[in-house]
């Protein structure tokens, strides 16, 4: 892997380069830039997607009151200053007094109240955002342009986690207006403007000409460049590279591996790796039913599943593998948890073996009871369906029979919820290592492994609570372990989307956890 490693530093340094240089170009002011997109649309309205594949879509629609920055640094956006009160309950902002949301409504402390209320009301079907908000479920308006979020407990991740898109402010005219069709809608206050949406097809949206409040960081003031973006839906990966490599678009992400090694040799393209922070490229593993209820199975499935071999299936090897349950740019993350769980088939199978499990007709049973387990994978993505595939293979080699399940989405996210899979390939984003409370917290949506554990919950209760940075790492260090001791969950690969553009395209950029952002890059002629 250390070919794929020296590669992610070169991209890395050329796409600051391309970064840099934008300014360099002349802009086209009337440009029309498509980008080939890889998953269908679920829903345009922040505050209800689970998809992290619309966060990049919604960060050029939603503003959020503050930006970060791609190491995590908190910058103003809709809010200019903060303060935290000293108990780390109440976060009291001060917002711009000149900003107006793409339907003419005027934004101030009363939309910011309003979209506290809409995430946080029962009735709307919030997924990241309510996660995100913590324990802080009430906005109260302290003037005109003045705002107080308010935290039952003290939360520390609150301030960064402002910054992440599915925090995204809307307006409260639209909120009100459209109910349930608010995803059809949407409607914020930033760099660009909805135009419209044909599902399976395209999302366009035009530059919002008023747009003045740029991310300091970026490097741009003023509204966009780019006149129009269409979102070219082509979840064909052959289709969507074939329509990049013949200039019928000019960005391309989820760049299979394959053609993102071999582009990058053309010297014809920007290849710019979004890293995307949070867990990865996971599994969670369902402790709750047979057979991975059974500690010796989750941990044999550690041992038996080789990340580099299922990387190099399913990615051409073009990512690194994932061995923590944080990724690498996450402020906790534990490097000491890497070498935790080799890659040994021999280990695996003592590993059942002293869990009293025995083999027969080369496959292994316990009290009469075959092991078998069942990989769902999300069929609408085919990175998913593929990693399930090789993680199949390496775990069918010492004797496990395995069932892969190519789902569509609803029926995916209801085997999962209702326990009916060993495991799932997925990816969560986060930009604090609290992210993990999401998935391994009895009463989450996203508890997917079914674990819950009272000493876990304590220590993610010490770790939301303490505001000091260098006090919250050990913790998080032992909540980690503890994870990897429990076998609940399945490092597979490092989270990044494997952006390629046109040479004519620079400028183009990401926030803090790894959303594409379009409103500072220009397209030449």
């Amino acid at each position: 892997m250390i070919a794929p490693f020296r590669g992610w530093l070169a991209a890395t340094a050329f796409s600051a380069l391309a970064i840099a240089s934008a300014q360099a170009q002349a802009p086209n002011k009337n440009a029309k830039l498509t980008v080939g997109w890889a998953e269908p649309i679920d829903t345009l309205n922040p505050a209800t997607t689970g998809a992290r594949n619309q966060g990049p879509l919604l960060i050029n629609i939603f503003d959020t009151l503050v930006w970060l920055t791609p190491d995590f640094k908190v910058e103003p956006l809709l809010a200019k200053s903060w303060t935290i009160a000293p108990d780390g309950k109440t976060y009291s902002f001060t917002l711009r007094e000149d900003v107006k949301f793409h339907d003419g409504t005027a934004f101030d402390a009363e939309a910011v109240v309003a979209n506290i209320k809409y995430i946080t009301d029962k009735e709307t079907p919030a997924k990241v955002s309510i996660a995100l908000l913590g324990p802080c479920k009430e906005a109260v308006a302290t003037g005109k342009y003045t705002v107080d979020i308010k935290c039952a407990t003290p939360y520390a991740p609150l301030l960064t986690q402002l910054g992440v898109p599915y925090l995204g402010i809307q307006s409260p005219k639209a909120i009100a207006e459209y109910g349930k069709d608010l995803g059809l809608h949407p409607t914020g206050t930033g760099p660009f403007a909805f135009v419209s949406y044909e599902p399976n097809q395209s999302l366009v949206v035009k530059r919002n000409e008023a747009y003045a409040w740029n991310p300091a960081s970026v490097g741009h003031k003023g509204p966009p460049d780019i006149a129009e973006v269409k979102f070219q839906i082509v979840p064909n990966a052959q289709a969507r590279v074939s329509q990049f490599q013949s200039g019928q678009s000019q960005m391309m992400q989820q760049t299979p591996g394959v053609h993102w090694n071999a582009m990058q040799k053309m010297g014809r393209f920007t290849a710019i790796p979004v890293p995307i922070t949070g867990l990865g490229i996971f599994a969670p593993v369902n402790a709750k039913k047979f057979p991975t209820n059974d500690i010796a199975v989750r941990r044999a499935i550690q041992y038996a599943v080789d990340k580099k071999g299922v990387v190099q299936l399913a990615e051409a090897g073009a990512i690194p593998p994932s061995l923590t349950p944080l990724q690498p740019s996450m402020t906790a993350y534990d490097k000491s948890l890497e070498t935790m769980y080799p890659f040994d088939p021999a280990k695996a199978e003592q590993t059942l073996k002293d869990g009293g499990w025995t083999k027969k007709d080369g496959f292994w049973e316990k009290d009469g009871k075959r092991l078998t387990l069942t990989i769902t994978a999300i069929s609408t993505s085919t990175s998913y369906p593929l990693l399930a595939q090789a993680m199949q293979n390496y775990l069918q080699k010492i004797g496990m029979e395995v069932n892969v399940q190519q789902l569509a989405s609803p029926a995916w996210l209801a085997a999962n919820i209702n326990g009916d899979m060993s495991l799932t390939p997925l990816q969560y984003i986060g930009v604090d290592a609290d992210a993990l409370s999401n998935w391994f917290t009895a009463g989450q949506y996203f508890n997917w492994s079914h674990y819950s554990n009272p000493k876990l919950d304590e220590l993610f209760k010490q770790g939301r609570e303490q505001t000091d940075p260098s006090k919250r790492l050990p913790i998080y260090a032992e909540i980690q372990k503890i994870l990897m001791d429990e076998a609940v969950i399945l490092p597979i690969r490092q989270n990044i989307d494997l952006v390629m553009t046109s040479k004519k395209l620079t400028g183009v950029t990401y926030s803090g956890g790894g959303f594409e952002y379009l409103g500072a890059a220009t397209l030449a002629d």
